[in-house]
């Protein structure tokens, strides 16, 4: 577990710090700005070290390349309804808190800022910390231990950037963004826990995202109450419920022919 740990880390942070920390140095000298076409490759480039870090290491630990498609996209049989529930209460969450559209995003964008964050901005990170780092963590930790540690990771991961002039992490405090990188591993952490499905963690993110862009955010107690009632939903999810281990007597009471 620690070998595999460490390597997603080094793959991790070696490309993202690459790319992220040149862009910020680049910038700092005034030869490169995140406006320039250089200057957007290397900012989507460095957010996919997750996502090579991920699949080294599902690829080093006896994994197939041809077998990610498949373990990433094609979901559980049943277990979609919960990422769209969870979508559901979260988009209602940030809206109600709200009530104030972004005036700079048009709501004919949204579908592309939502695709863009789904699968480059954001989504496809999911192989890497919900996918790999979470569930390894697991392993040794109690869940809320893991999920602590990987947001706070995640929230490290991204401190490039608020070196780099015109990155949207530059209107947020960096420690309510660390708070908000572990809540959403609690959340990101039971879907996956639950379907298996990354790509459902992947919708969740973009979404994540897409929201954040589409409201001005407010910082009240509706939402500080929508956030903690996910994080309770989040628990729930992840341990075992009556309702799930009568399922699974069911289960096996039909695999066995008693009913």
């Amino acid at each position: 577990m620690k070998r595999a740990l460490g390597s997603f880390l080094l793959w991790t942070f070696t490309i993202t710090g690459l790319c992220w920390g040149g862009l910020a140095i680049l910038g700092h000298w005034g030869v490169l700005t995140l406006a320039h076409p250089a200057g957007v490759v290397l900012h989507l480039l460095g957010g996919f070290g997750p996502t090579v870090g991920g699949l080294w290491v599902f690829c080093r630990g006896g994994g197939r390349l041809r077998q990610v498609p498949r373990l990433v996209f094609v979901p559980r049989r049943g277990t979609w309804w919960v990422v769209l529930l969870f979508c559901l209460a979260e988009g209602a969450v940030i809206a109600l808190s709200s009530r104030q559209f972004n005036p700079q995003i048009p709501l004919s964008l949204v579908p592309v800022v939502f695709f863009q964050a789904a699968l480059i901005y954001g989504g496809n990170e999911e192989v890497g910390w919900r996918g790999t780092m979470q569930p390894l963590l697991e392993r040794a930790v109690p869940f809320p231990g893991a999920a602590v540690v990987t947001g706070l990771v995640w929230a490290v991961w991204h401190l490039p950037l608020w070196f780099v002039e015109g990155a949207s992490q530059q209107t947020i405090p960096f420690g309510w963004f660390a708070v908000l990188a572990v809540l959403q591993s609690f959340w990101y952490g039971a879907l996956f826990r639950r379907t298996h499905w990354v790509f459902g963690c992947n919708l969740a993110h973009g979404l994540t995202n897409t929201l954040l862009s589409l409201f001005v955010i407010q910082v009240n107690g509706l939402l500080a109450a929508g956030c903690l009632l996910l994080l309770a939903a989040s628990l729930v999810l992840w341990y075992r419920t009556p309702w799930e281990a009568a399922l699974g007597e069911g289960e096996k009471g039909k695999r066995t022919g008693r009913m």
